[in-house]
């Protein structure tokens, strides 16, 4: 469950980052975003989750 917290909070410490260090590239690429159909969207962020997935286990192995 530790895990669970630790991954959750680097999460957060990644994208506070961004829009911390680049927020201009950051609204720019939610521009960019809002011009895309959801369905791409919808496939671009599985795909984004199932590589997290199996990097998760492969590290874990």
């Amino acid at each position: 469950m530790q895990d669970l917290f630790i991954a959750i909070a680097l999460a957060l410490v990644f994208e506070g980052s961004y829009y911390a260090l680049a927020p201009e590239k950051a609204q720019a690429m939610m521009r960019e975003l809002s011009t895309l159909e959801p369905d791409m969207l919808r496939k671009a962020g599985l795909l984004i989750a199932i590589v997290g997935v199996l990097v998760i286990v492969m590290i874990k192995g």
